[in-house]
């Protein structure tokens, strides 16, 4: 069953989206899955990242230096990425579901909570495979990557506008973009309100 559930999830997302709906997992288990998927997916990634060689400092302006060491800190931290990816995917499930609903979609929030789950659990076996690939053929792996991302898009695409009853996987497409979209302007609305709000109050000099 799992095996043909992936093999459907590769080649027919939208078909896909309608099976794991019909498990009718509750919507607490999913959440809980979702965490678990990014917690590893977050470990994968910083276990990779502090595989690889380290990116040289040398030439870079202090505060190019400074800002450099604090992302390698960062990234090469899981409990660090773990709380980003976390954090990013529940933001993405409820952008998707609203993107989608702005644009007629059908489907309901814990479906979208379901496929995202599903795909990135997907994700994390790709990840792993690539991270093998590139311990054996380094310049076969970062073709794999490309080519694995944009399929790992396509999927998705597929999988909302399944859940959403689409007629065609561009629309899911078109509300993965709607959704960045929000997501932007949602950060850039935090970011003004810091800017107007954040000097009230600070000592003067």
């Amino acid at each position: 069953m799992l095996n043909k559930l992936i093999r459907t999830t590769l080649f027919n997302p939208m078909q896909a989206a309608e099976q794991i709906v019909s498990f009718g997992i509750k919507r607490e288990v999913l959440w809980m899955a979702l965490a678990l998927a990014a917690v590893l997916n977050a470990l994968v990634f910083s276990l990779a990242f502090q595989a690889a060689p380290p990116v040289p400092t040398e030439g870079l302006a202090p505060q190019e230096a400074e800002y450099a060491e604090f992302m390698m800190r960062f990234l090469g931290s899981p409990a660090f990425v773990s709380v980003a990816v976390v954090l990013s995917l529940v933001v993405s499930v409820f952008t998707f579901h609203w993107a989608a609903l702005i644009l007629k979609g059908q489907g309901q929030l814990t479906d979208v909570l379901a496929i995202v789950t599903w795909w990135q659990f997907l994700v994390l076996a790709s990840g792993i495979a690539l991270i093998i690939v590139s311990l054996l053929a380094p310049l076969l792996a970062s073709y794999m990557s490309l080519i694995v991302n944009i399929w790992e898009f396509f999927i998705l695409s597929g999988l909302i506008s399944g859940v959403h009853r689409f007629a065609h996987p561009l629309k899911g497409l078109a509300a993965i973009v709607l959704s960045l979209m929000i997501m932007v302007i949602a950060v850039m609305f935090l970011l003004t309100l810091i800017a107007l709000f954040g000097p009230i109050g600070a000592p003067n000099v």
